[in-house]
């Protein structure tokens, strides 16, 4: 008698056991879901924060060719600075001495 209301007690304890597993296992599925579209949505983003990124890193080495390039500098040379191309007949070139 002892023996049968012990595993009545227990097989109620195994069931409800059980059933609470069961429903932890579903909480943790959702917020596992969650988590994982959590993640999705911040590495899309990032991603576009990146692109956007790298058009400006872009942009920027393209307008830092442009003020480096040759035709950029003879520009701010003569028309900012002041300087010329001296005259042919007034160069004249002194030797190393060795």
């Amino acid at each position: 008698m002892i023996s049968e209301i012990r595993g009545s007690v227990f097989r109620h304890f195994l069931s409800a056991a059980a059933i609470g597993l069961i429903v932890i296992s579903v909480f943790y599925m959702v917020w596992l879901r969650s988590s994982i579209k959590s993640l999705e949505y911040r590495m899309g983003v990032l991603q576009h924060r990146k692109a956007v990124l790298v058009k400006e890193q872009r942009n920027l080495i393209a307008a830092r060719d442009n003020l480096l390039s040759i035709a950029s500098i003879d520009n701010v040379a003569i028309k900012k600075m002041g300087f010329d191309f001296p005259d042919r007949n007034k160069v004249f070139y002194v030797k190393e001495r060795i």
